[in-house]
């Protein structure tokens, strides 16, 4: 009995319980079978199937949506363009009531051809178009969000498209924006074959639930053990011409008559051994309303507010009263705000100078920022304000009330019109490792560093803010080394050294002896050492001893008691001289 379906399977309470107008995600158009177990329709299987339709009613016919049930807008419903005999055209999207009446639009349509195409299910392009989506594969996400998954479209094991879901958020905007509601239809089933059925209450007396827009039965009828109504007659009839020539080269059959035709028929009655099917059904119709403001779509003003810290006192101002570019107001943000916006596909990080630079969670929204003496982060603050909610959001998790002095060089840029003629070394860094490959191509015929597929993505790694914590200094080390000592051209430089015989230089140990014979071993060392000295850090992963590990802190001139920080500013300024020296010596 470990394997029958409980009573309370069937009864389905956890799902009566919801509503889809509280999902994340609302199922759009859905026919899958969520649960199969054993050989249809056989003694021992389980089935549970979940279907769904939808239609979006505009407002004003929202009683008219209140009629509408599974046989409206359900799986029977295909929705789709349809020209009337009279003249009258039904485009693809406009749901039409009693075929006279447009009350609605279909978010998902139905393309049917011939036997030889699948049904295509497909997404209502104003929705695509006015939420911002791209579509990738079975996906698509919005371009202006950090690409977070708005629609998707799910398959089953044979690749068949069995759902399309919409993020609830999304939906209730878009409806907002054209005044519309979303009617769903849904139908679920659970169901088994049992040799046994006594365990369940209603075996006899089936069990009937009605409730505004729902209703669930559950019952139980005897079958015979292929699935058949057991006891259950069929009656079959065989008719046929009876004036056919079969010699005639055209023939051509009058009207049917009692003289022309024949009939046979016989009927039977199913048995054998007796088997029961019971089953939990249920058919609900339900809304999903609109939001009531439509910030993407219409661009309303949002409801959220957020307040950011602005006064040494504990002063707060909402984001509403900072948006103005003549604020006169910056904003203090812990440095950890740059890693969380980075983490958005479609961000970036920019310099200008040392300190100061721009960052962007999405590709159309840079925001210039400075650093300031203690290692916080400034921003105007109408340059937050202004940002799209969303972004406020990840900003206002990492402000902080004022903490050191306005980055001194953000403010020569945006209030002295002088800007700061200082480099940042991330950005040196990068400049220096193609400034050698040209001198090297020059020099010997091929670039010092070997090509790597994912310099680009290592390189944008490659900043201060991987080390805030104490731990992100190995692993900036780590991807420094890998775009310097791991990516040399090792069989490059034995061939301009020659090593003696025997001997299993590095890299590194490789490109000082290539400068030795230039600028002297002294010299060629000294230039080397940061480099050395990172490389030995990117070992730290692999728990060196302390003492390794402290020299080579010592061999990248890092006072270890300095915040993280600056301890990473440090480690690129090494790398950046020890290239620019480098470069210099061949240059």
């Amino acid at each position: 009995m470990s394997n029958i379906p409980p009573q309370q399977w069937f009864e389905m309470e956890e799902v009566r319980r919801r509503r889809l107008s509280n999902a994340v995600w609302v199922p759009l158009r859905q026919s899958e079978t969520i649960k199969q177990h054993g050989e249809h329709g056989k003694v021992g299987s389980e089935e549970e199937v979940i279907c769904v339709g939808s239609v979006a009613i505009a407002n004003e016919f929202r009683e008219i949506g209140d009629r509408l049930g599974w046989s409206d807008i359900g799986l029977i419903h295909d929705p789709g363009p349809y020209a009337f005999n009279d003249g009258r055209y039904k485009p693809a999207d406009v749901y039409l009531h009693n075929d006279r009446e447009a009350i609605g639009v279909e978010l998902v349509l139905v393309q049917s051809l011939n036997r030889e195409h699948t049904r295509k299910w497909l997404v209502n392009q104003d929705l695509v178009m006015a939420l911002g989506l791209v579509e990738e594969g079975d996906v698509w996400k919005c371009a202006d969000e950090g690409y977070v998954d708005v629609i998707r479209m799910r398959r089953d094991s044979a690749g068949r498209v069995v759902a399309i879901e919409i993020r609830s958020e999304f939906l209730r905007d878009y409806l907002c924006a054209r005044g519309l509601a979303l009617r769903i239809a849904q139908y679920r089933q659970r169901m088994a074959i049992l040799s046994d059925a006594s365990h369940l209450e209603w075996a006899k007396d089936p069990k009937e639930i009605e409730a505004e827009h729902e209703r669930f039965s559950a019952r139980v009828f005897a079958v015979d053990t292929e699935g058949g109504l057991f006891g259950g007659g069929a009656f079959v009839m065989k008719g046929w011409r009876t004036d056919v020539d079969m010699d005639e080269d055209v023939p051509v059959f009058g009207h049917e008559t009692d003289e022309n035709t024949a009939f046979h028929s016989y009927s039977f009655e199913r048995s054998g051994p007796k088997a029961y099917r019971a089953e939990g059904v249920l058919w609900r119709e339900e809304w999903i309303d609109p939001a009531p403001i439509s910030e993407r779509v219409r661009g309303d003003h949002p409801s959220e507010e957020f307040f950011f810290s602005t006064g040494a006192g504990g002063e707060r101002h909402p984001s509403s009263a900072l948006n103005n570019e003549d604020i006169g107001r910056w904003l203090w943000f812990r440095p950890q705000v740059i890693e969380a916006l980075l983490q958005f596909r479609g961000s970036g990080l920019g310099w200008y100078t040392r300190d100061t630079g721009s960052v962007k969670c999405s590709p159309d929204y840079e925001t210039h920022f400075g650093i300031n003496l203690v290692g916080c982060i400034n921003v105007y603050a109408y340059d937050i304000a202004k940002l799209p909610q969303w972004q406020q959001r990840v900003w206002v998790g990492h402000n902080i009330a004022p903490d050191g002095p306005v980055s001194s060089e953000l403010l020569d840029s945006q209030m002295r019109a002088e800007p700061a003629s200082t480099r940042a070394p991330e950005l040196e860094f990068a400049k220096l490792l193609d400034a050698l490959d040209v001198v090297f191509l020059r020099l010997h015929g091929s670039p010092l560093f070997r090509a790597h597929d994912n310099k680009a993505q290592v390189l944008t790694r490659v900043h201060r803010f991987r080390a805030i914590e104490a731990a992100g200094l190995l692993v900036l080390a780590k991807d420094i080394a890998r775009l310097t000592a791991d990516s040399i051209d090792v069989a490059l430089l034995r061939k301009i050294v020659n090593p003696p015989a025997g001997t299993n230089w590095g890299s590194l140990k490789l490109l000082e002896n290539v400068f030795a014979k230039t600028v002297g071993a002294d010299a060629a060392r000294s230039a080397l050492t940061p480099l050395v000295g990172i490389y030995e850090l990117r070992l730290g992963d692999a728990h060196l001893p302390s003492s390794k590990i402290e020299e080579a802190y010592k061999l990248v001139q890092i006072d270890t008691t300095t915040r993280p920080l600056d301890q990473a500013i440090k480690l690129l300024d090494q790398a950046v001289g020890s290239l620019r020296t480098l470069h210099a010596m061949l240059a």
